[in-house]
């Protein structure tokens, strides 16, 4: 099962939000994203856009990419895209690879 917390900006509750298991699908574009961050092929706010839209999905748009802009602190950004991204493609959590490579995209 997927797993994501945010804490809402203005009230700071915290929200849970939960999901199955991804489809192969999500699979195969977390892949696709992995390799594009590697490749710095795309822009780094394009492709965090791509990130964020992507763990929307993920999560059955149970939040919108506002909400996740909104309610991610910046410093969390991309290691919570990097977790989510590890669940995701089944690495364990403490494998820096995927969050180096996004830090990396960010620039």
């Amino acid at each position: 099962m997927l797993k994501l917390t945010m804490i809402d900006a203005q009230t700071k509750e915290e929200k849970t939000y939960t999901k199955d298991m991804p489809s192969a699908r999500q699979l195969r574009r977390a892949l696709e994203l992995q390799a594009q961050a590697e490749q710095e092929e795309i822009e780094g706010t394009t492709m965090l856009d791509e990130m964020i839209t992507y763990v929307v999905d993920v999560f059955g748009k149970q939040f919108t990419y506002d909400d996740f802009l909104d309610n991610v602190p910046s410093d969390q950004t991309f290691p919570t895209i990097a977790d989510v991204m590890m669940q995701v493609t089944g690495q364990k959590k403490g494998n820096d690879g995927l969050k180096k490579k996004a830090v990396k995209a960010q620039k």
